[in-house]
Order: C-alpha cells, then structure tokens, then sequence
C-alpha cells in the first residue's frame, strides 16, 4: 500500500540520518554475447505505477534525462486504465531519439518502497516491444531517468544492491572521495585522471557492461595497438559493435586508483557528436564501482565514491 511507504517529493521526508534512510532495493541484469556473460550489466527497480493493479520493473539509467514508459509495451495496460491514461498531456512534451513525445502529468511512482509524488512522466511513443502478461515482472516497461533525483542527494551502494534519495548526507558518507561535476541536462560529467590529464565522462547506469567507452580518435591514445575484445549491445533499439583495447595508462578518480581496463569505442562514431555536443571526452558507468558506494550530490555538484 502507498500509504506505508516513506513520500519523496518537492519537501523529501527523508533527512539523512541512517536511522532515517528509506532504501530501494534494485535487482541485477545480466547480459551474455559470444560466450561472455556479464552478471551486472544493468540495473531495475520493482516500481508500481498509481493504483496500478500490478507491479512492473524500471531500469534505472542516470544518462536519460526524462523518466519515461516505453509506449509499444505500455499500450494495452493503458487500454485498461483510463485513470492513468487521462493524465497523458500532449501539449507537454519531451524529445528523444530525435523525436517529440507526450507526458504523463501528476503520477505517483513507487520505487520499492519509496514513493514518489506527483511528477511527470513521459511516454516514449513506437519504443519497445509488446510482450506477455506473464512476463511483465521481469521485463522493464520503462526507465527511471536523472530528472527525479535532481536537488537531492543520490547514494548507489553497489554492493548491497540498494539506492537512497535524500536531502542532507549522512556524517558517515563524508569522508569518501568527491570531485565537482558539471551538469547538462539533468546528465552530469565527472573529472577523471586519464593519461595524467583530467577528462570528463558521462556517469551512465545505462553502461554497465563498460569501464570506460569513448570515440576510436581517444581510445587510441591510450590504449594498446590489438583488439582484444569485441561485443555487440543493443542502445535504444539498436545494435552496435563495440572493440576494446588495453589501456596502457591507469586511470584515477581523485586519489582512487581505478586500474587499467579495456577502453572502447565503435568503428563507425556513433556517438562521436554526442561527446562533443556535452562536452565530454567519453562514457563510464557501474563496472568501476562495483565495491563502492557512490553519491551524487545534485544540490552542491559532487560526486563521491566511498
């Protein structure tokens, strides 16, 4: 029920003590391809939707701006819930992949046990797949975006596979490594020591399966001169081959050394205008910081890893 569950909206109820932290607890997505299997590629969230009578699965994914239900999966749960389907507005939209979309207004998400009221959530039209009732608790019908975690502070403890959105950082979280990030779009780029020079990357849940992903140009510059990996992963509906070369230079976040891992990049550049429109010189996510807990502090721009 709604009403045992702790309410996170424009005033968080959540103060930042650890008595006083509500956590979401996530589950782990694995990805196999050519043999390889990666145990935590990505992450999802038990959500339940309004009144909705069922519960369904989100990813969670801090690189999309807009949380946002999958449209093609989402259709015929509409058809039998015009309550919710009374609250989609056209005349607010949001874009991706090229294209505007409408929004649903005033919706209450339930993350676990953590509810979250009154935001807008978008309806990424002809995306996604209809699939079985049967299977609606496994698969995600959408994906949890940056947009509700913005003047909060988000913790990821990976190791305990949970998450927290507070107000104030509790006194035991200080001591771990921060560095300022910049934001664009509710996305936000964090400073990292690559090659002895201080580079940017776009922090991604969505790009768990990658370290550390960037064009071919930059990838080159520290990485060996063999391929030793290759995987082909679907991005938003597509399919990309990615190849991976051995850094040669370790990388460091602050004074956190994170080792040298496989960097990679796709032939073709697929996302080459992407880095230079946010500025950044490429991609990391999840794998780093598998033994870690990391915060982000939206209110003060930083990031932390502890």
């Amino acid at each position: 029920m709604i009403s045992c569950a702790k309410l996170v909206s424009n005033e968080i109820s959540q103060k930042g003590s650890p008595s006083e932290i509500e956590w979401i607890h996530f589950e782990w997505v694995s990805f196999s391809k050519k043999g390889q299997k990666f145990e935590k590629a990505a992450f999802k969230i038990p959500v339940k939707i309004d009144e909705l009578p069922r519960n369904f699965y989100m990813q969670f994914d801090l690189a999309a701006p807009t949380t946002c239900l999958y449209g093609n999966n989402f259709k015929p749960i509409l058809k039998r819930n015009p309550s919710l389907d009374n609250k989609l507005d056209t005349t607010k939209t949001f874009w991706i992949q090229g294209k505007e979309n409408p929004m649903f207004r005033n919706v209450n998400l339930k993350l676990d046990n953590v509810v979250f009221k009154g935001i807008d959530v978008g309806l990424f039209t002809n995306y996604g797949h209809r699939i079985l009732n049967f299977i609606y608790r496994k698969s995600p019908i959408g994906t949890i975006g940056a947009d509700i975690f913005q003047n909060k502070v988000l913790i990821i403890d990976y190791k305990s596979s949970r998450l927290a959105v507070i107000d104030t950082l509790p006194t035991e979280y200080q001591d771990a490594y921060f560095a300022d990030f910049s934001i664009n779009n509710g996305r936000i780029s964090v400073p990292f020591r690559i090659n002895g020079n201080v580079e940017y990357l776009m922090f991604d849940t969505g790009s768990g399966i990658f370290s550390l992903v960037t064009s071919k140009e930059n990838a080159l510059k520290i990485g060996g001169t063999e391929i030793v990996d290759s995987l082909k992963v679907p991005s938003w509906g597509e399919l990309i081959t990615f190849y991976g070369l051995k850094t040669i230079f370790p990388i460091k976040f602050e004074d956190k050394n994170l080792g040298s891992p496989i960097v990679y990049y796709d032939e073709v550049g697929t996302f080459d205008v992407f880095y230079q429109q946010q500025n950044i010189w490429g991609l990391t996510g999840n794998a780093f910081f598998l033994d870690d807990i990391v915060i982000i502090d939206y209110v003060n721009k930083r990031f932390g890893v502890k």
